[in-house]
């Protein structure tokens, strides 16, 4: 496990506006032409990323397409059993083979130029006119598809474009053994939707590695708090930072009431009311139901939130919905470095992916799905997930639409003269300066 106090030197000698201080990021990270270059030179060329969910390539011949930066990844099911990842570019003049989402019908990825063809496995079975090449052109080694590292876990396949890179679940250590008890790789798409937003990537991304804003910027979840209402745990100061850039915030308790004046009851239902309403993700229909059936009960005020755990685990075993065991060992939220941001709730969760959109250092791609475990018997029912957008900001649901203003508002701050940094808490912002400890760590190799 890491710790903020860790020297820095080593890496800002070797790269430009590092991070030297743990409380302090130089703006210039979040709009820099140079330090963007270097992200894609030496950053997503070399970490373990996030390509797509299992379900969207549910049938041998299924493809989808991965864009970071100038780079175009074919995420292929070559069986039911093995996922291929190729660079997107046919070995005779570079065409694009494949196109957003689709399926290689008959076992072949055909270039739609030339028509020259591939198997699954990448390797070449058509030339036309083949006779018009030299011997040399046609090695079967040259003519094979150039393949990515791949692998896959919490229902989602991570492609790595360095063939040197380490092994998946050595570079998912820590975080791995705390998201497992989730049930990610259960849970189904009820939706996928994106925005282009007026942000750096980090910008974007940092608004849900903490919850130091919420008292302000989500008055539907804050409810009046005031700033003495809450301890470090509530506000996301609980965290579990590790050397490879992954971190998580432990639960906090649910023990008190952090607005006073109000019942744990009436918190509880509110704040509920207020992340159905607000996200349409992280509570969901399933959760008002069973919230609405206890309220026709007399249930003690102080009890209400483990009643409603109770009902939840009953419903979910008498529906078939296979919840994972209650532990308090499991995430509050967490970062899956560099760029997936998770906020699990009751057997389903909100997931988001951030990435550069091109060479742009102030425009991101910002992706939000919101996924559920269902009844086994319903899980075929979901069926392959359709990305939705881009969104404009003004039509998301209200929590999100506050979140990303605030992103482009900060974007336009960070040019602001005589502003070299943004202060940070060591307390409730660590999973930040860890994740830009981490990049520090790519750039400087």
């Amino acid at each position: 496990m890491t710790t903020l106090e860790e020297p820095m030197q080593a890496t800002a000698a070797a790269i430009p506006h590092a991070i030297t201080n743990p409380a302090r990021v130089p703006v210039e990270r979040y709009f820099s032409p140079e330090f963007a270059a270097l992200e894609k030179e030496k950053l997503w060329t070399k970490v373990w990323q996030m390509a797509c969910r299992l379900e969207e390539i549910p049938r041998v011949g299924d493809f989808t397409e991965y864009q970071i930066n100038d780079q175009s990844i074919l995420i292929v099911r070559e069986s039911e059993e093995s996922i291929k990842a190729y660079f997107n570019a046919c070995r005779h003049r570079a065409t694009a083979l494949g196109d957003g989402t689709g399926t290689f019908h008959g076992g072949q990825i055909v270039c739609p130029y030339h028509g020259w063809r591939w198997n699954l496995d990448g390797s070449n079975s058509y030339v036309y006119a083949e006779r018009g090449f030299t011997p040399a052109c046609l090695d079967p080694d040259k003519l094979r598809l150039r393949e990515c590292r791949v692998g896959t876990m919490f229902g989602m396949v991570f492609i790595n474009l360095d063939p040197e890179a380490e092994p998946l679940e050595v570079a998912m250590d820590g975080i791995r053994q705390k998201f497992d008890l989730i049930g990610f790789d259960r849970m189904k798409v009820r939706w996928w939707k994106h925005a282009v937003l007026p942000g750096n990537w980090k910008m974007a991304q940092e608004a849900f590695l903490e919850a130091y804003h919420v008292m302000q910027a989500h008055p539907s979840l804050s409810m009046g708090a005031a700033d003495d209402d809450y301890d470090v745990d509530t506000l996301g100061g609980n965290f579990e930072c590790f050397d490879n850039g992954h971190a998580h915030s432990l639960l906090a308790s649910t023990a008190g009431c952090p607005v006073k004046g109000m019942s744990m009851a009436d918190y509880f239902i509110q704040f509920n009311n207020a992340l159905y309403i607000g996200t349409d993700a992280y509570a969901t229909d399933r959760d008002m139901f069973i919230q609405q059936g206890l309220l026709e009960k007399d249930i003690p005020e102080d009890q209400f939130p483990m009643a409603f755990f109770q009902a939840l685990y009953e419903y979910a075993q008498g529906a078939g919905i296979p919840l994972p065991p209650p532990t308090m060992e499991t995430s509050g939220y967490g970062h899956i470095f560099p760029n997936i941001t998770v906020l699990p709730a009751y057997g389903n969760s909100i997931i988001y992916r951030v990435r550069p959109n091109g060479d742009d250092p102030e425009s991101c791609i910002f992706e939000v799905w919101a996924v559920q475990i269902p009844a086994a018997e319903d899980a075929e029912s979901f069926g392959r997930p359709e990305l939705e957008g881009p969104i404009p900001i003004e039509e998301w649901p209200q929590i999100f639409k506050e979140d990303f203003q605030n992103i482009g508002r900060q974007q336009r701050g960070v040019h602001t003269h005589g502003l070299p940094d943004l202060v940070m808490s060591e307390k409730y912002e660590a999973m930040i300066v860890n994740s830009h400890k981490t990049i520090d760590k790519y750039l400087s190799r």
